[in-house]
């Protein structure tokens, strides 16, 4: 799959998974808009013994983030 796509069709296509993304193009908040998808797993862990290649390459995740640090903190109420 040498085809550049957009984001938005990388996570159509490949929903949930992690990707490891080629000639890419980022908007001016570091997110990638466009790209060639390399390799794409379900488990993180397969891209351990990925071999890299010589471009430069981003590593992302379609599916929603379960990170809650930020948001959590947020919910509270930190008045003085």
């Amino acid at each position: 799959m040498n085809q550049k796509m957009t984001w938005e069709e990388m996570k159509k296509l490949f929903p949930d998974e992690w990707l490891l993304i080629t000639d890419f193009e980022l908007n001016k908040f570091g997110q990638v808009v466009t790209g060639i998808v390399e390799y794409h797993s379900k488990e993180m862990d397969d891209f351990l013994s990925f071999q890299p290649t010589n471009k430069d390459t981003a590593f992302r995740y379609t599916g929603e983030s379960t990170f809650a640090g930020l948001r959590s903190h947020a919910q509270h109420d930190h008045s003085l």
